[in-house]
């Protein structure tokens, strides 16, 4: 196939190219959470392995392609849908749609265009006529990147609350504006030397599936801020005082912030003092807007007290340079970014420090292979409603990245590794090929086994033995490599908030009772329930899209590669290994994005049927079932 014909979406300008990366998202979520039927036809020549009729699913049976949503040109064979549902219109469906399978153009029906259709388009249009679909007379098919279209369509049509539907649209809205500023004004390429923080702010787009994946929403009173407004990497750290029998406190969060209290007055020149009965807590400087108007109790302290930050990736984990070296804060805020707003939750406050204390260290884990950031303290408002008390929360959490120099280290936070479009010559070259120098594909196999190998000995031991999954997609996962050799020695992972765990299985390994608020998002009511967790973060989010970075996607040597891993490291008597490999097991259940948006939904999970991706074996087995013979 001639991929050249067809140009890069890093070919669009910025405006355009924002809006397709939210658009292109929306469309991966839609059709792989089956909530429209995305319909496969081949195509030969055009640059493209065929395109895909996305239809809403209300309208089956009628082959009117007023009921199409998009069409959409891919690249490459998609991964189709197995069992019922399979084949519609003697053409398969669509299982499970990336957005790397895509080319770079979105056709929506729209009014009578006086530009020229392209040959592309123009092919795509005469497939459809062959195939008995109807056209409505006076619109045509035009290329729209907007995702509001999209979703004005799909929403109408499935008859979304006018409010959500608006709210929704807002979000998308967001999307696009923050990803075209971060295309205007991109970070800089971060070199294999660069420190851990360097490669937490290099993200240019994040996650890969995410319809929201750049939105971010300031939710009132804090001011609506533009991109460029507000720098949202380098925030200050401000106190406030909050009347101690207000607060609920775990472990020794005072002694642990000390540092930071000290560090303060010293730049302030003089004593922050504390008023009598009360407890200084660090928050985001943003935050003063919901603490202010939620707590009127709390004493603000003057600003001349604040210090500068370094957030991290999830923009509410900050280091603090000038106080900290092994330590850092997680502070909530009120920012909505993808679906969650980036406060810290009573039950995570509670849970967090005890997991650490009295979990973690029972767990059956290779130290050498996997470190744990454990959280070692915290605070929380005391409100009932816990919808107000995350506004006023922060944790203390161990910042092993401030070893990585003494250790000889370099510590790489993984979801940048799959990052491209930075400022600088290469841009359009991943960070992982091009920091590591994986030019061949006998390079980026090798390299790929190394860390897939090194992984799975990592985070497998505690779910085989204990009945606790890490939630380790690659936000939370933190490689360490070798600074000399570049050679991949181990994980550092860390959050607790999605973590899942079974506590039978805990409490039967290790002897120890899982401490937690009742109604906690974290219990898994079975094993089962723990492996699914683990298969979407590992499987569809962390490996999916570093395989397709690496091109090792497409051929199936990427997945090849996994199961070999797989079944080194998982004994078939284990419940685990018929969980994932078995060939009865072609979907697995997977994070649904858009249902959960669509109800409401964040902290707990809505899960739909995926394609297995352990089981794919390459474009050349799924395009032999492109065109069934009936």
């Amino acid at each position: 196939m001639a991929e050249n014909q067809i140009p890069k979406y890093t070919s669009l300008g910025t405006g355009d190219r924002a809006a397709y990366c939210t658009s292109i998202r929306l469309l991966s979520c839609l059709v792989t959470e089956s909530l429209v039927d995305a319909l496969f036809y081949p195509l030969h020549g055009q640059g493209v392995a065929g395109f895909a009729a996305i239809q809403l699913q209300g309208q089956r049976g009628a082959r009117d392609t007023k009921n199409l949503l998009a069409l959409l040109p891919l690249l490459h064979t998609p991964i189709f849908r197995k069992g019922e549902g399979a084949l519609l219109y003697l053409t398969q469906t669509i299982g499970l749609l990336d957005p790397l399978d895509a080319a770079p153009y979105i056709y929506v029906l729209g009014d009578t265009s006086t530009s020229e259709p392209t040959p592309l388009l123009t092919t795509i249009a005469n497939t459809l006529s062959s195939k008995g679909w109807k056209h409505p007379n006076g619109q045509t098919w035009q290329c729209s990147y907007d995702p509001v279209v999209i979703w004005r369509k799909f929403a109408s049509a499935t008859g979304v609350e006018k409010a959500l539907q608006e709210d929704i649209e807002s979000e998308f809205t967001s999307s696009v504006k923050w990803q075209k500023h971060s295309f205007e004004y991109p970070p800089p390429a971060p070199s294999f030397s660069s420190l851990s923080v360097a490669w937490e702010q290099s993200i240019v787009e994040g996650h890969p599936t995410h319809p929201m994946h750049k939105t971010r929403r300031f939710l009132p009173p804090i001011p609506d801020f533009a991109p460029g407004d507000y720098d949202l990497s380098n925030p200050k750290l401000r106190f406030v005082a909050m009347p101690r029998n207000s607060m609920k406190i775990t472990y020794n969060f005072e002694e642990l912030v000390q540092p930071v209290l000290k560090t303060a007055a010293a730049k302030a020149g003089r004593d922050l003092v504390v008023p009598e009965g009360h407890i200084i807590i660090p928050v985001h400087e943003l935050q003063l807007y919901h603490i202010q108007q939620k707590f009127p109790e709390v004493h603000i302290i003057p600003k001349e007290f604040e210090l500068p930050l370094l957030a991290q990736q999830s923009l509410r984990s900050v280091v603090v340079p000038e106080a900290y070296r092994t330590l850092h804060l997680k502070l909530g805020v009120g920012i909505k970014l993808t679906s969650a707003v980036r406060t810290i939750s009573p039950e995570s406050a509670y849970l967090g420090p005890r997991f650490s204390a009295q979990v973690e260290p029972v767990l059956t884990m290779d130290r050498e292979l996997v470190t744990v950031a454990r959280e070692l303290a915290s605070v929380v408002h005391s409100n009932p409603n816990g919808e107000i008390a995350k506004h006023c929360a922060a944790l203390v959490r161990e910042y092993h990245e401030g070893h990585e120099e003494e250790r000889h280290e370099r510590h790489i936070v993984c979801t940048s590794l799959v990052e491209r479009g930075h400022s600088g010559p290469g841009s359009d070259i991943p960070l992982v090929i091009r920091v590591f120098e994986l030019d061949t594909e006998e390079k980026r196999a090798a390299w790929l086994e190394r860390f897939v190998d090194v992984f799975f000995r990592a985070f497998l031991p505690p779910v085989l033995k204990n009945g606790v999954a890490f939630e380790c997609h690659p936000q939370n996962c933190v490689a360490r490599f070798d600074a000399t050799t570049k050679e991949l020695k181990g994980f550092i992972i860390r959050d607790f908030g999605g973590i899942r765990v079974h506590p039978p299985t805990l409490k039967e390994t290790t002897g120890v009772d899982l401490d937690f608020i009742e109604g906690h998002s974290i219990i898994a009511p079975d094993l089962d329930d723990v492996y699914t967790r683990l298969y979407h973060t590992v499987f569809h989010n962390h490996f999916q899209q570093l395989i397709r970075v690496l091109d090792l996607h497409y051929n199936g040597r990427g997945w090849a590669i996994v199961r070999k891993k797989l079944k080194e490291n998982i004994s078939k008597a284990h419940p685990l290994y018929d969980a994932w490999l078995s060939p009865d097991r072609p979907t697995l259940p997977g994070k649904c994005f858009m249902r959960m948006r669509m109800s409401g939904m964040y902290r707990f999970h809505l899960h739909g049927p995926f394609p297995n991706l352990i089981h794919y074996r390459g474009e050349v087995e799924e395009g032999a079932r492109a065109t069934p013979k009936l």
